[in-house]
């Protein structure tokens, strides 16, 4: 199970879902690449370096140590997420790029986007207040 099934999912529509757990072209398995699970290793993925680049790599800075600096790093992150997430989904809105008898849209493609956004963005909150105590300068951000 993905973890956009598990938690909070914007609704997108359940034709999206199944075309993102990899439903193949003719409807009848899962036999193509999951989209949940390449999206899911990118916000993993970046958010870690993200969180690690704040607090020990390029700004980990006196000058980077404000909420604001952090808040455009998350923000950053998941603007960045979002839109590698939006464009795996709308990849497959063109008709045969898909199952016939599945109709989603590029609105739906925006909410899995949102998903992978919100996602980021709370990961990276969590990862922060794990980090931020080792950081040189940053310790007291983002509180």
């Amino acid at each position: 199970m993905n973890i956009f099934d598990s938690f909070l999912r914007f609704s997108y529509s359940r034709d999206l879902d199944e075309h993102l757990k990899g439903l193949s072209l003719d409807g009848d398995s899962y036999s193509s690449q999951s989209v949940y699970q390449i999206v899911s290793l990118i916000v993993i993925s970046l958010s870690i370096v993200s969180v690690l680049n704040y607090y020990f790599g390029f700004f980990n800075r006196p000058t980077f140590s404000r909420i604001l600096s952090w808040v455009l790093n998350v923000v950053g992150v998941s603007v960045i997420v979002g839109i590698i997430s939006y464009s795996m989904a709308a990849s497959g809105v063109p008709d045969g790029a898909h199952c016939s008898y599945l109709h989603f849209f590029k609105t739906d493609c925006l909410l899995f986007a949102l998903t992978a956004y919100t996602y980021t963005t709370v990961l990276c909150i969590i990862l922060s207040t794990t980090f931020k105590w080792f950081s040189e300068n940053n310790k007291k951000v983002p509180f």
